[in-house]
């Protein structure tokens, strides 16, 4: 942030009519992992962002707070330059100080929050009854926050707009209603709380106009470089009350307790989209696949970065993937993004809950860079992914491995696979495998689900917790209200 404030008040001078080099900044940390104030868990690889770091290592090094003083931190990657510093977060690592000394003797800190790595045993899982949702809406966009506390970690889930159906399957009508859930101990949720609806645009916290089958995203302080104590949430394309998909972004201030500010118009996507999948990682916003107004499935890949004012500096086009795909599913990994199922045939909003048309088993990928948040390559063809060809499926990342809940596969109407799973390998997705768990929630009475959302995030202790909202049931034709989680 430094940096960038001296730059502009350079431009500024040189648009006076000054004269002479711009000003250096100052040798400081100005984010790690693409975070003011970041959230990391042991063992990850990070990214130390700022200047004045040295071109070369030397005598530096990087350390973390520890249980018993300092914790040193192995620098990978060949990743010590001037303006950035590649280190993995170490096991002994505790929440307090990040510290850089440099070649030079010269010691910079800056705060950070870490979390344990805890595995997850995705034969154990077991799906639970939580909150129910008020209303029985599809294509939900949900999202969970995190927000660093004196007792942690506290998350808060957001959900926005969806649709109730009017016309069997594929005709819907979106409504702009918005939802807030706090997560509790063990994964339980608070009840739904509506947030409130007024025809005054500043006292409004809800959407402005109704959405469904859009995506959307939180960026914190803990996982942009977003100075604010509040996040913003981000609710992005989705169709309109005619059922076509648009291009509108809308954010709106957030904190651990709810929607605080009305929500606004920001920088529209280039293309209009609905049933894409956005994922926020290291400040940027990836937003892939989808269907445009006509329900025709999208190669679209885009890039934004969160501004420290909480704008978006622009929706970059990125190298496409190799074929469309809409209701799909995609996971940010380290330094790779992987997209994979879904639908590449014109499909009415929400995908439908017919056989036809066919869907997708296979899956592409393509690597990122860790500072810019861009991708460095063209996608590459990785092959199957899952075990039968699926669309309008839940993703959640549980963070040694990938599940898939619900959606419209060979055997759905049985629910032969309800939850499948693939490990992460290195910085690659492993094949889905599956049926995983041993509580499933069709046995529950919960359905078999088409199309429900989810959210994932851990508690302090390093636990992850998720969760599955709404849907179809596929035996019935019925939305549900349901949210189940583990």
């Amino acid at each position: 942030m430094r940096a960038r404030s001296v730059a502009l008040l350079a431009v500024a001078a040189a648009c006076g009519g000054s004269s002479g080099p711009p000003a250096i900044p100052p040798v400081a940390i100005d984010y790690v992992d693409g975070a003011v104030e970041p959230i990391l868990i042991r063992g990850t690889t990070v990214v130390i962002e700022g200047y004045g770091f040295g071109a070369t290592q030397g005598a530096g090094g990087v350390s973390f707070t520890g249980a018993a003083g300092s914790v040193s931190a192995s620098v990978v990657d060949s990743g010590w330059s001037d303006f950035a510093v590649t280190v993995v977060v170490p096991a002994g690592a505790i929440t307090g100080s990040l510290a850089l000394t440099t070649d030079a003797g010269q010691r910079l800190e800056h705060p950070v929050h870490v979390l344990p790595a805890v595995g997850f045993d995705v034969a154990a899982l077991a799906w639970q009854a939580r909150a129910g949702f008020p209303r029985a809406p599809v294509g939900v966009a949900v999202s969970a926050a995190e927000f660093a506390a004196a007792t942690g970690v506290v998350t808060t889930i957001f959900a926005a707009g969806g649709a109730e159906p009017v016309g069997g399957d594929s005709v819907f009508a979106p409504e702009t209603s918005v939802h807030v859930a706090q997560a509790q101990s063990g994964g339980a949720l608070t009840a739904w709380v509506r947030q409130a609806e007024s025809g005054d645009a500043a006292a409004n916290r809800s959407l402005p106009v109704p959405r469904a089958f859009a995506a959307a995203v939180v960026a914190t302080r803990h996982n942009a470089r977003l100075p604010l104590t509040t996040g913003i949430l981000y609710v992005i394309g989705g169709i309109d009350t005619a059922g076509r998909a648009q291009n509108t972004v809308f954010g709106a201030d957030v904190s651990a307790n709810g929607v605080v500010g009305p929500f606004a118009l920001l920088r529209p996507l280039p293309v209009a989209v609905a049933g894409a999948a956005a994922v926020v990682r290291r400040g940027s916003i990836y937003l892939v696949g989808g269907a445009n107004a006509d329900g025709q499935p999208l190669e679209t890949v885009l890039v934004a970065r969160v501004t420290a004012s909480g704008q978006l500096d622009g929706w970059y086009s990125q190298p496409t993937i190799p074929g469309s795909r809409a209701y799909a599913g995609t996971a940010v990994l380290d330094r790779r993004v992987v997209a994979f199922g879904g639908i590449d045939a014109t499909v009415a909003p929400g995908g439908g809950l017919d056989d036809l048309p066919a869907r997708l088993d296979s899956g592409d990928s393509n690597s990122v860079s860790r500072r810019s948040g861009f991708f460095v390559g063209e996608w590459g063809v990785v092959g199957t992914l899952l075990p039968q060809p699926r669309s309008q499926f839940a993703v959640l990342n549980v963070g040694t491995a990938l599940l898939v809940v619900g959606g419209m596969y060979p055997g759905a109407a049985t629910n032969d696979a309800e939850t499948v799973a693939a490990p992460y390998i290195g910085d690659s997705l492993g094949t889905f495998g599956g049926p995983v768990g041993v509580a499933a929630i069709a046995d529950q009475g919960g359905g078999t689900l088409v199309g429900p959302a989810a959210a994932t995030w851990r508690e302090a202790s390093g636990t992850v917790h998720g969760l599955v909202l709404g849907g179809m049931d596929l035996a019935t034709r019925l939305r549900r209200t349901g949210v189940w989680g583990f």
